[in-house]
């Protein structure tokens, strides 16, 4: 069984510094191989190994919900995470607070710059993929992105991307509700960019996986019978996305149609 030094270790291999912003994707089979008598117990080696790897920067994981999209309050303290069981686990650690974004929420271990926190922490409207959410944050900072025992497709950084240039396949669409925190509930709007459903389009991320892997702005690797490691900085994602659907606007999706593209300054 792997040790929570076995992967602080495979992220130095790849590049992951103490004060480095590292955001995490896991599968639900990512915990198996780690130590611990029981399920929770093996999360949280891998949740010590994170954290030790980042121990002077930031650890953050998505706890998303999209239940306020079907309509249902989100209160930040006692509304479950969606995606997986990684960041339910981690959210409730001593130090970790969760953003309030009703849909694209998110648990973080550090502190921001004010400005920041107030952006992310704040009840009120939200552009989830906007200049004030957390995908902008993560390219402020550079932030790493990580994938455990998951693959790329799972990257909604570039939902944040796509939203940035424009893309003629998704369009802005406002889900109303309430966001709790104790007792303080609020009424606010999530603004989400939303692919278009009646479009003949199909998200399909690999070849940005292959084309940062191609150019050495991905690395992996594999922990010993454990699960494989994926990542690569925000802004070369980025990049390497912006000049693909210059290329191709069709270059982010399985098929697709090609109006014109904005791209975004």
């Amino acid at each position: 069984m792997l040790g929570a030094s076995a992967v602080t270790s495979a992220l130095r291999d790849l590049g992951v510094r103490p004060h480095d912003t590292l955001w995490v994707h896991s599968g639900v089979q990512t915990a198996l191989a780690m130590q611990g008598a029981t399920p929770a117990e093996k999360v949280s080696t891998l949740l010590d190994g994170l954290e030790r790897a980042v121990a002077d920067g930031l650890l953050a994981l998505p706890t998303f919900t999209y239940s306020f999209t079907r309509g249902e309050e989100y209160d930040i303290a006692r509304t479950p995470s969606t995606v997986g069981v990684l960041g339910e686990l981690f959210r409730r650690r001593r130090n970790v607070r969760r953003t309030a974004d009703p849909i694209f929420s998110a648990a973080l271990n550090a502190s921001l710059p004010p400005a920041w926190a107030d952006s992310l922490f704040s009840i009120g409207d939200t552009d989830c993929f906007g200049e004030r959410s957390v995908f902008a944050y993560l390219r402020e900072a550079d932030a790493k992105i990580l994938f455990i025992g998951i693959g790329f497709a799972y990257c909604t950084f570039v939902f944040y991307v796509e939203q940035r240039l424009c893309v003629p396949y998704r369009y802005f669409k406002d889900f109303a509700g309430v966001v709790r925190n104790g007792d303080h509930a609020v009424a606010t709007t999530a603004r989400y960019y939303v692919r278009d459903l009646d479009a003949d389009v199909e998200s399909f991320f690999d070849p940005l996986a292959d084309a940062l892997l191609a150019s050495g702005a991905a690395r992996q690797a594999t922990l010993p019978r454990g699960p494989t490691l994926f990542i690569a900085r925000a802004r070369a994602i980025e990049a390497e996305a912006r000049r693909r659907i210059g290329e191709n606007p069709d270059f982010l999706l399985r098929r697709g149609h090609r109006p014109g593209l904005a791209v975004a300054r």
